[in-house]
């Protein structure tokens, strides 16, 4: 009787332990995926001038470009500078300029996990227009 006890009293701290974390992050918890899994699908520019999959051309628009929007959902993703210029860029509740921001060199990029659900801006630094790619990690 005590082994029958034992293996449901640790069968039930097992699955507290599993549910706790996704309860505290504010998820369902689907103990068949898990929440390490829920992003698994990725979005290309889909700020894109033209429609989503084009590159987005970083210009000296006052208070910046606008590259991605806020999402709750999205897990990370990458900004990605694939111009000759450098570039800031923020997100919109900063400012960003030609001198204030996350610097990204070109041919470089910006990689960002869940902080990064809130919109985002960029500029260039330079007298020229750059280009950026965006990848988002989505549900």
């Amino acid at each position: 009787m005590w082994r029958r006890r034992r293996k449901s009293f640790l069968g039930l701290l097992c699955a507290i332990f599993l549910a706790v974390p996704a309860a505290i992050a504010g998820e369902p918890f689907n103990f068949m995926v898990g929440v390490a899994n829920r992003c698994q699908t990725t979005g290309i520019n889909l700020q894109g001038t033209g429609g989503a999959g084009n590159a987005i051309t970083i210009d000296n628009t006052s208070g910046g470009v606008s590259i991605m929007l806020a999402n709750q959902a999205r897990c990370g993703g990458t900004i990605s500078n694939t111009g000759a210029g450098a570039m800031n860029c923020a997100p919109t509740t900063e400012t960003v300029s030609s001198t204030i921001g996350q610097t990204i060199a070109a041919g470089q990029a910006y990689n960002f996990g869940p902080e990064g659900q809130q919109a985002w801006k960029c500029i260039r630094t330079t007298s020229t227009s750059t280009t950026a790619n965006v990848a988002e990690a989505l549900p």
